[in-house]
């Protein structure tokens, strides 16, 4: 998985502390800072996120989170009747995601931020400069908490709304509105304690026996030249949303063949493109696709639980 910005990845979500003092008002970008930075104190919690599917329609996952300094995490997805669909622990070194209908295991290497092209004070600056942040005083999860709006620069949209703990920075709750303004992505803290105790069983993770274990490839983040190196020659978009800028690349291998993941970023949302050879398609789930016409052509738009995928010839 990769994580960019302010995404709702819910294993990116940040601990506060457990006081709950009212503090003098700080700056909105300080809050917003200090929302993005590690995780200071142990916490347990519940969370339910919502996405908007390709027809419009809400559907709600339940999680189960824990978290002790300095990097242990362990996320439940819950399904109906509280039964297990998704198992994630990282236990500072590699993270294990377990599918138990699946009956299958990945592990790769806990996701590092300072490996990428853009480090965290990159990100941060890249926001600063594409949108504007209002602030005010809001309550969520029942604790005292920073609403704050992010509205791009260009147009004035609404891109983010943000519920950041007063007392230590733990991000509350969050809302991902589309470009016509609907509301694509939320997240809730139904309920959170900080200072939890958690048994050093929860953060380690054995593979049931019998379970298949697949090693998931590491992204590389390289730069545009490096992929001339791999014997691609870099196809880089004319155009792109006002505020996104090139981050960086993987180089893929698809059986024999090769394609390109290029990764843009306005230090908010994350753009996608991927370069493929002729007659190599890619299925990313999307759903209820339809004929648009583009600049240079027609391609295929459709919705994916990720967002929109705009697919084309050239």
């Amino acid at each position: 998985m990769t994580g960019v910005g302010l995404g709702l990845l819910v294993w990116l979500c940040l601990p506060g502390w457990a006081a709950e003092a009212r503090p003098s008002r700080p700056q909105a970008l300080d809050v917003l800072r200090r929302a993005l930075e590690p995780p200071r104190e142990s916490y347990a919690g519940e969370i339910t996120i919502s996405r908007r599917a390709a027809d419009g329609q809400s559907a709600a996952t339940r999680m189960s989170v824990r978290f002790r300094p300095p990097n242990l995490y362990r996320h439940e997805l819950l399904g109906r009747g509280g039964k297990l669909r998704l198992l994630v622990v990282e236990d500072g070194v590699t993270e294990w995601i377990y599918e138990p209908a699946r009956n299958a295991v990945r592990q790769g290497g806990q996701a590092e931020p300072w490996f990428k092209r853009f480090g965290p004070d990159e990100e941060f600056e890249l926001l600063a400069g594409n949108f504007d942040v209002a602030m005010k005083a809001d309550r969520a999860a029942g604790r005292r908490c920073w609403k704050l709006e992010l509205r791009s620069r260009p147009d004035g949209a609404l891109v983010r709304r943000l519920w950041v703990d007063q007392a230590g920075g733990l991000l509350l709750r969050s809302e991902a509105y589309g470009e016509g303004g609907e509301k694509l992505e939320s997240m809730r803290f139904s309920k959170v304690s900080f200072g939890a105790s958690s048994p050093d069983a929860l953060f380690e993770f054995s593979p049931p026996e019998g379970v298949a274990v697949r090693t998931r490839a590491e992204p590389d983040y390289l730069a545009l030249e490096e992929a001339k190196a791999a014997g691609i020659e870099p196809r880089l978009p004319a155009w792109l949303p006002a505020g996104f800028v090139f981050e960086s690349l993987d180089v893929v291998e698809k059986g024999r063949r090769k394609l390109v993941h290029y990764r843009f970023s306005d230090g908010v949302r994350a753009l996608s493109l991927f370069q493929c050879p002729a007659r190599l398609r890619l299925d990313f789930g999307a759903r209820g696709r339809k004929r648009v016409k583009l600049a240079s052509g027609r391609g295929w738009l459709a919705r994916g639980a990720e967002g929109a995928v705009l697919s084309w010839a050239a």
